[in-house]
């Protein structure tokens, strides 16, 4: 049965079904959740192993070699990156793109089963591996504490009973403390006094030990009941300690402690990281939703949980915004529905103008019903408003009446031409309903590679493809339906315009005479259409390509890196300086310094920096985004200036799969001395590129160490063992853990040191003297080994288990990757490499193209299934092979508006290309329909061919005129849109008028008319 007919009969249910669309999608709507950007899948590990005392060759090869061996036994491994510090194996597993959020708890598990493997093979004294598969957790808002007068512990205090109540707040996962510098119980003594009280350091830690212990004591048995024994020694206060009563073995007296140590409670020194905020020292709360939560709802009420907790602070602190998550989301979700709104104003304009009043108003309401039913479907499919699917919705909105238009547009025309109201609109959807099913199904086809594609960059803008299907294929069912019902009830026709030729005016008349033309020189048409596309093609060669653009937030980062091995406190020194010239600009609203260690991942697309003490990050929030590149051109040059020796980069944040450079060359090979010998030659010539504006090899500077060469010989004889050595060293100057003191459910390290002025003396090293273990004389370092002052690697990098050095290219302002990459790659071509040495380019080209091979991939599919819908329309290899021959077209659009608006081509540009060849591919079907119909009905096939033309002139330029005005409103958002918004409105535009030229030639010429 016609659908038109039976809608039209059965009035009543279908506006029944409308209001209840728009009631359910209004409820929908409110329950959709929020977010800035689509989330999508890190599919990253981490392994962390700690081997104290090592250098970082030897935790390379003891340590990190034999992991990485078991995690390559892995078949859903992807790569595996790690770097080895001194003492520390930290090691990246990346698990390959097509494995789902829903397998990656299992292959997590099958990590750590290969990593506990690993750790039966690894030396004694090593501390894990770890295994951390929460390294995407995003934390939607970060929080400080800061307090005017309070120490780290008062902060430590606080935050323990916010992180407490902030995990009851519903839709909260987990709750971090960033920035604690760590409690120790300090025991400070120098050797001296050690020696004039007759003991060894290896009494005082034995003693301490032996007393700070729980250990079961048993239990006796008194008649029916077993009553436990418990024994204390626990030390329970630090009076305790110093109390601690020890036996000399030279006087037979007992010490104690506090005779020769100062015991005393305080704060790691030097600490692994700190953090200020505006300034002040201060604690980072961090907050984890659970997967779903709206994230505006959970702002909401951890907002109102901290306004709880704010009313019980101590005077003097406060709670402060480091990243706020729900804000962000707030802010892009509202402008988008702004935009939405202007393309729905402008659509629906366009076609009260175009149309009239009554038939505009009969095909506009087409919109708001579209994108109500829309939100139902995203609500039912678990699609939240975010960037991509509000841009969806933005960029189907002129698609969303193009079956409406036809519909409509075609129902006035037969009742100009005489028919009734009901047989108008009966013959409308017999004509029109298969042919629009057809093409909104390729047009849908040509957004399905973005679905197909198994890359983080798919899955970024995977919702893109489900709001278009949605929309097109629900617009499809309003305008067989709907569309016809509305047509029936309130469509007139003036009596002057009854019996009139619809196609009789001016414009008309003139496309007429251009086709006419077109169709008797069709060499020359034919010809005309191949020098445009070749001349697009040049054309578009002179684009610009990037990957993702920047984002636009009104915050940007600050990497600063000081020369490898230096210490901590001279990095916060300059960081200070750095926050303090930024708190005073008035663009600026809030600067949060993390020293020490990177900012935790508040964004998805970011990369967290690993810990160093020679590093530190600022976080710099703005009050406006209009600010950015002139706040951090000024940053940039201030940093440089001021700090001649530190290597800063100033960044604004990222959009889709991250990158940490832009452009990066990887030497590879097995040797260092060769590998640092390449990147040096290698950066030489790279640097001669005025584009590229700073080098930061991955491994860094080589760092000075005192090396300590125990002769085995000489300490067997001296009954001194290595560990006694290293045991020695490592309490004369960074302090040696010997204990725990417990404190509630506290665990605080006791640390033994000697006092400052002995710990930061290097020259000390070669006078100071061993204990042996046995109680012996303490014997000279130099009798038992050599000190020698060496440089080494502080860091090594490797890639699937080759050492790899990188070299991390910025480049200046204006530049793209894609450009330089090619050039650079030519000037290192001839770089000498030996035998098992290669160079392998990343970075934002690389990731590009990856992208781009992930979404072009599953094309030929989608071209099948293209062709099958046409096959199934048309029953005919000529007329498919008519619709094909139109879509590139759209090619001389595309460049001319990207060049035309210097606008770059990029993953959301390609995706654009992608769409506009459904959009043509479907005018193109309609014409190759009513060119059909034409045939039929007239004798002359030439006019025929005119005719059905001219009929399809008016729906055709209408429907590429809603949707290129509609997207005016993204064109202007931003340049995350802008590219693809002005490649689907140049190449539409463009191609739209093609189209109604070329699908005529291609007809006659194929069909010898």
């Amino acid at each position: 049965m016609n659908a038109a007919v039976w809608a039209i009969a059965n009035g009543r249910f279908v506006g029944f079904v409308v209001a209840l669309l728009v009631l359910v999608g209004i409820v929908a709507y409110t329950q959709l959740g929020q977010l800035e950007d689509p989330e999508f899948t890190v599919r990253t590990a981490v392994v962390y192993t700690e081997y104290p005392g090592a250098r970082a060759v030897r935790v390379e090869q003891e340590v990190t070699e034999r992991i990485e061996l078991k995690i390559q036994q892995m078949g859903s491994l992807e790569q595996v990156e790690s770097y080895s510090r001194d003492g520390v194996s930290v090691i990246f597993v990346d698990i390959q793109e097509r494995h789902g959020p829903d397998q990656l708890r299992q292959i997590w598990d099958e990590l750590r089963h290969k990593v506990n493997e690993a750790a039966l093979r690894l030396p004694e004294g090593v501390v894990g591996p770890f295994v951390d598969d929460e390294y995407g957790d995003v934390f939607a808002m970060l929080l400080s504490l800061t307090g005017e007068g309070y120490g780290y512990d008062d902060l430590d205090r606080i935050t323990d009973t916010v992180r407490r109540e902030l995990l009851r707040v519903p839709g909260v996962a987990k709750v971090e403390i960033f920035g604690a510098q760590g409690e120790r119980v300090f025991v400070e003594t120098s050797r001296d006094k050690i020696a004039e009280m007759g003991l060894t350091p290896h009494l005082v830690v034995q003693a301490l030990n032996r007393q700070n212990v729980v250990a079961p004591a048993g239990f006796v048995e008194l008649g029916p009941r077993q009553v436990r024994i418990f024994a204390s020694g626990v030390f329970e206060s630090l009076e305790q300690i110093r109390d601690l009563a020890i036996r000399s073995p030279v006087t037979g007296n007992l010490v104690y402690l506090r005779d020769f140590a100062e015991v005393r409670r305080g704060f790691a020194d030097p600490p692994e990281a700190l953090l200020r905020h505006d300034g002040a020292p201060a604690l980072a709360i961090g907050i984890v939703p659970t997967s779903g939560v709206n994230v505006v709802d959970l702002g909401r009420l951890v907002n109102e949980r901290l306004d709880e907790i704010t009313r019980g602070l101590p005077v003097g602190m406060a709670f402060g915004v480091i990243a706020d998550q729900p804000r962000e989301v707030r802010t892009a979700i509202n402008a988008f529905m702004v935009n939405l709104v202007m393309a729905v104003v402008i659509v629906i304009a366009v076609l009260l103008i175009s149309l009239g009043l009554r038939t505009g108003l009969i095909v506009g309401s087409g919109v708001p019903f579209t994108i109500l039913a829309t939100f139902i479907a995203m609500w039912i499919t678990g699609i939240d408003l975010h960037r991509v699917s509000l841009g969806a919705l933005v960029i189907v909105l002129g698609m969303m009446v193009d079956n409406a238009i036809v519909v409509a547009e075609l129902t006035y025309v037969k009742m100009q031409r005489g028919l009734d109201r009901l047989e108008a609109a009966r013959e409308a959807v017999a004509e029109t309903a298969w042919p629009l099913l057809s093409a909104t199904l390729i047009a849908v086809l040509a957004f399905s590679p973005i679905a197909l594609t198994h890359t983080a960059t798919g899955e970024f803008t995977r919702s893109l493809f489900w709001v278009v299907g949605f929309s097109l294929l629900l617009s499809w069912v309003l305008a067989i339906t709907v569309t016809p019902v509305m047509c029936h009830r309130w469509m007139k026709v003036s009596a002057s315009g009854e019996g009139q030729d619809p196609y009789g005016g001016r414009l008309y008349g003139g496309f007429r005479t251009l086709l006419r033309g077109v169709l008797v020189w069709r060499r020359t048409a034919v010809a005309t259409f191949v020098g445009l596309l070749i001349v697009a093609v040049l054309g578009f060669m002179l684009v610009p390509q990037i990957f993702f653009p920047p984002a636009q937030r009104a915050q940007f980062m600050v990497d600063y890196w000081l020369p490898e091995g230096s210490r901590i406190t001279h990095t916060a020194a300059d960081m200070a300086a750095i926050e303090s010239w930024l708190g005073a600009r008035e663009e600026v609203a809030t600067v949060t310094a993390f020293i020490g260690e990177g900012t935790p991942r508040f964004y998805l697309p970011m990369l967290p920096e690993s810990p160093n003490p020679a590093f530190g990050q600022i976080l710099v929030n703005l009050h406006e985004v209009g600010d950015l590149e002139p706040m951090m051109a000024r940053t940039l040059d201030f940093v440089r200036e001021g700090f001649p020796d530190a290597q800063p980069r100033v960044r604004p944040m990222q959009l889709g799969d991250p990158v940490r450079y832009p452009v990066m060359l990887r030497i590879l090979g097995p040797d260092r001395e060769v590998l640092r010998a390449l990147a040096e030659e290698a950066s030489t010539r790279l640097r001669a590129d005025p584009r590229v504006a700073h080098i930061h090899p991955n491994w860094r500077d080589r760092t000075p160490q005192i090396q300590v060469q125990v002769d085995q010989e000489r300490a067997r004889r001296a009954n001194v063992t290595s560990a006694a050595v290293a045991e020695a060293l490592a309490t004369a100057f960074a302090g040696q853990a010997i204990g725990v003191y417990l404190e509630d459910d506290k665990r605080i390290p006791i640390v033994w040191r000697f006092p400052l002025e002995e710990r930061t003396d290097p020259t000390r090293v070669e006078t100071m003297v061993i204990w042996p273990e046995q109680g012996n004389r303490p014997v000279p370092l130099l009798q038992v080994a050599d000190v020698s002052l060496v440089w080494d690697d502080a860091v090594i990098w490797r890639l699937d288990r080759e050492r790899a050095l990188t070299l991390q290219m910025d480049l200046v302002p204006g530049v793209t990757a894609h450009e330089v990459v090619r050039d650079l790659a030519r000037v290192v071509a001839d770089l000498p490499l030996p035998v098992g040495y290669r160079l392998d380019w990343d970075g934002e080209a690389a990731k590009s193209a990856e992208a781009q091979r992930g979404v072009l991939q599953p094309v030929p599919v989608v071209l099948g299934l293209m062709a099958l819908v046409l096959m199934a329309q048309f029953n005919s290899y000529r007329r498919s092979l008519i619709i094909l021959l139109t879509v590139p077209l759209g090619v001389v659009g595309v460049s001319a508006g990207l060049l035309l608006l210097q606008q770059p081509f990029g993953f959301m540009a390609l995706l654009g290309v992608m769409s506009l060849s459904g959009m043509i591919i479907k005018n193109a079907i309609v014409m190759v329909e009513q060119i059909d119909l034409e045939m039929e009905r007239a004798a002359d096939t030439r006019q025929a061919l005119v005719e059905a033309a001219v009929s399809r002139v008016r729906p055709v330029m209408l429907a590429a005129l809603t949707t290129v005005l509609g997207m005016i409103p993204l064109a202007l958002s931003g340049p995350f849109w802008a590219p693809m918004a002005i490649a689907i409105m140049f190449g539409l535009a463009l191609a739209a008028l093609l189209t109604l030229l070329a699908v005529p030639l291609f007809y006659a010429i194929l069909f010898g008319r």
